[in-house]
C-alpha cells in the first residue's frame, strides 16, 4: 500500500457517519416506481375489502357495546397475523365514536400509510417499537391522552409469533386504559410465506370476532408483572382467535 492509498483509508476512517450515509446510492428509478405501485395496490386493497367484506361478532358483542357506551379510550390487542381483519374491525367502529389509532414507521414509507390512515378516519401514531421504542411510547401514552385507542399487535413488528411483547400492558398500565382483546379470522384468505404466516383475507370474505372483556391494568411494581401478563395476554388472543376460527 503506497502512501496516498493510506492517507485515503485514515480520512474514510475519520469520516463522520452521517457523511458516509450520504454517499449511498439512492433507488433507482425503477424500484421507486415499484414502491409507488406496490403502495397505491395496499390502499386500493383496503378500500376493496371495506366495501365487499362484512364483519360480523361472534362473541363478545356485550363487550363491544360496554365500551362504545362508555366512550373511553381502550388499548386493543391482536395478533400481527390478523393484521387486516382485525384492523378493519377497529375502522368500522370509527362510525360509532371510537377515535381509532395505529403506529406507523417514521420512515418515508409511513408517509404514505399515513396519508392513507387519514384517509380512512384514522389516526396514524408515528414511531417505530423496534427503533425508537421509547419514542413510540411516549407518542402512544400521548395519543390515549388525547381520546385516541391505539392497536397494538404485540408480536410485531419481528417476532416471534403469538409472543406478545410487554409495549401493550405498560401503555395500559401508564394511561389506566383498559386492553381490550379482539380474536379475529376471515373466512377466506391467502397465508403470507412471511415470519407470522400472515393472513391476506380475500374480497367479499367474512370478518369474524371474538371480542374479549376490557382487562385493566393497575400500577406495575416490576418487570415480570407485566411479562407474566403479557403471557396471559397471549393465551386469551389464543382462545380468542380460536372462537373466531370456529364460530359459523
Amino acid at each position: 500500500m503506497d502512501r496516498q492509498t493510506s492517507k485515503d483509508a485514515q480520512r474514510r476512517a475519520r469520516q463522520p457517519a452521517h457523511e458516509k450515509k450520504r454517499g449511498k446510492r439512492p433507488p433507482s428509478l425503477g424500484k421507486r416506481l415499484l414502491r409507488t405501485l406496490s403502495q397505491w395496490a395496499m390502499a386500493g386493497y383496503i378500500w376493496l375489502l371495506r366495501l365487499t367484506c362484512r364483519i360480523d361478532i361472534v362473541a363478545g358483542r356485550e363487550h363491544l357495546e360496554d365500551t362504545l357506551t362508555r366512550a373511553t379510550p381502550v388499548v386493543p390487542c391482536a395478533w400481527h397475523q390478523r393484521l387486516v381483519p382485525s384492523g378493519l374491525f377497529l375502522r368500522s367502529l370509527v362510525a360509532r365514536g371510537m377515535h381509532v389509532g395505529f403506529l406507523i414507521s417514521p420512515s418515508r414509507e409511513g408517509e404514505f400509510m399515513s396519508r392513507v390512515a387519514r384517509n380512512h378516519r384514522v389516526e396514524p401514531i408515528r414511531g417505530s417499537s423496534s427503533r425508537t421504542g421509547r419514542e413510540a411510547m411516549q407518542a402512544l401514552v400521548e395519543a390515549v391522552a388525547h381520546g385516541i385507542s391505539p392497536m397494538m399487535y404485540g408480536d410485531g413488528p419481528r417476532g416471534p409469533a403469538r409472543v406478545f411483547k410487554t409495549g401493550a400492558v405498560i401503555l395500559a398500565s401508564r394511561t389506566g386504559a383498559p386492553l381490550f382483546l379482539v380474536g379475529a379470522a376471515a373466512s377466506r384468505y391467502w397465508e403470507v410465506k412471511s415470519w407470522d404466516r400472515m393472513h391476506v383475507p380475500k374480497p367479499f370474505c367474512r370478518f369474524k370476532i371474538a371480542v374479549g372483556e376490557p382487562w385493566p391494568i393497575g400500577q406495575l411494581h416490576a418487570k415480570h408483572e407485566a411479562e407474566d401478563i403479557a403471557e396471559q395476554l397471549g393465551q386469551r388472543l389464543d382462545s380468542l382467535c380460536e372462537v373466531a376460527h370456529n364460530a359459523d
